[in-house]
């Protein structure tokens, strides 16, 4: 009889990553690159997006965003289409996170407030908004929303940043629900304690506002790698993973557990 089951094969794939080049994002995009996909990585500095130009050249396409501006993301997304020749895949990464979150309920300002919604939440949005005419005339495709296991634990002294990550959730839940029928699938990701690049500085900052990281050492299968997240995301955009929408997968080496 014949299987069901669809074989794994590289898919190439016009792929949009926002902070694509550091940490999470880097791991992401190299994870499509590896998959056959050209990634237009978007990043308020392109200095750390010109390194992955060195190594992998056209197939990475570097284009300057604030996605905390809904013009600026409409902007983006447009570029990175004409750019691609479309677009597949919206992987919407790009956050305010680390010391930049740091702030207690008597500490909030409205910049503050402002700032971390208008990115964390607000370019989620609009960047998705920008993506689904051209996901739309693709026949469809995948958007991701990294989120944090601080959508369901928050971090102590985080609570804007936690909010804006449970917010994610249903975000999720309801562009899945809109989009289905156009056949764009809308998935978050929610890494738990990842080792990245510029955690001891983070560290530091985070310690010099009176606060620190609450999940170190909890995790039952030791520390995650960004390269974690970043293989999660490319199987969710891939064939294997068509049945999955409007969920969030937590991936927390047993944090929750």
């Amino acid at each position: 009889m014949p299987s069901d089951v669809t074989p794994v094969a590289s898919v190439p794939m016009r792929a949009v990553v926002t902070g694509g080049a550091t940490n999470i994002g880097r791991a992401i995009t190299e994870s499509l690159l590896a998959r056959g996909a050209r990634v237009a990585v978007g990043q308020r500095h392109l200095e750390p997006a010109q390194r992955l130009v060195a190594r992998y050249g056209d197939r990475v396409v570097p284009i300057r965003v604030d996605v905390g501006d809904p013009a600026d993301c409409a902007r983006f997304i447009a570029a990175a289409a004409a750019a691609l020749g479309g677009i597949d895949v919206l992987v919407n990464n790009a956050a305010v996170t680390g010391a930049g979150v740091i702030a207690r309920l008597a500490e909030v300002t409205p910049e503050h407030f402002r700032r971390v919604t208008d990115v964390n939440l607000g370019g989620v949005i609009f960047c998705s908004q920008a993506a689904v005419p051209h996901l739309r005339a693709a026949g469809g495709g995948v958007i991701v929303h990294i989120s944090s296991i601080n959508a369901v634990r928050p971090q102590a002294g985080a609570l804007v940043y936690a909010a804006t990550k449970a917010a994610l959730t249903s975000v999720t839940q309801s562009m899945a629900r809109e989009l289905a029928p156009d056949g764009i699938r809308v998935v978050a990701v929610a890494p738990g304690d990842i080792m990245n690049d510029e955690e001891r500085a983070d560290d530091a900052a985070i310690a010099a506002k009176g606060a620190g990281a609450d999940v170190r050492n909890q995790t039952p299968l030791g520390r995650g790698r960004t390269a974690d997240i970043g293989e999660t995301v490319a199987f969710i955009c891939s064939p294997g993973a068509r049945f999955v929408t409007g969920t969030t997968w937590i991936v927390d080496g047993g944090l929750l557990a």
